[in-house]
């Protein structure tokens, strides 16, 4: 079984381009039920197998939002290992190219953790994987600071930061054992492309 990644994309561009992204979606019923990327690919005639690009997944939800300044898609992803941007950049290529795509991707079983942004939308510094006592379970939720990851920790484990640094602190939780050994906390820095 695959790990999963979750990708979070915001698509913007010209509104023909943008447009027909979301009217295809719509069709396809997206936030009724899961997009399978393979039938995506096949929607604009990607033959995703000769061109060797992954579409081990799906897209569970979207919006559109539009102003006089911005068509803004936006959606998320679950797939197989890591996010399939290749599919997205090759359905912007048949658009001419008048897309701009960012997305963040999160796959903590490989610890995948990057964000390209040609925008202002992902701002955010690190996720943290936790589960178990005294934690949630099992969730991956993004902060905008890793001084913040680390606020959540010494709240949640009545542990202080003392005086480490931000780094240190953030190793010696990555490295923290817990009483039970299916409780963790990591935190993984975003690496920017």
């Amino acid at each position: 079984m695959a790990n999963q990644a979750t990708t979070t994309y915001k698509v913007t561009g010209t509104p023909k381009a943008v447009s027909n992204l979301w009217n295809t979606l719509q069709r396809m019923e997206v936030n009724s039920r899961n997009i399978w990327l393979d039938d995506l690919a096949k929607h604009y005639g990607i033959d995703y197998q000769k061109k060797h690009i992954s579409v081990r997944g799906h897209i569970y939800w979207a919006e559109y939002e539009e102003d006089e300044d911005t068509n803004l898609l936006s959606f998320e992803t679950e797939t197989a290992w890591d996010a399939c941007n290749d599919l997205f950049f090759e359905i912007n290529r048949l658009l001419d190219d008048e897309l701009s795509i960012s997305y963040r991707c999160c796959e903590c079983g490989c610890e995948v953790y990057y964000t390209h942004d040609e925008g202002d939308y992902f701002p955010e510094e690190c996720c943290v994987s936790a589960s178990g006592e005294p934690f949630e379970d099992c969730c991956d939720d993004v902060f905008g600071t890793i001084g913040e990851a680390i606020r959540e920790w010494t709240s949640k484990t009545g542990i202080e930061q003392g005086e480490r640094t931000d780094e240190q602190m953030m190793d010696f939780i990555n490295e923290y054992e817990y009483e039970d050994d299916d409780t963790y906390f990591y935190i993984r820095t975003f690496t920017f492309e």
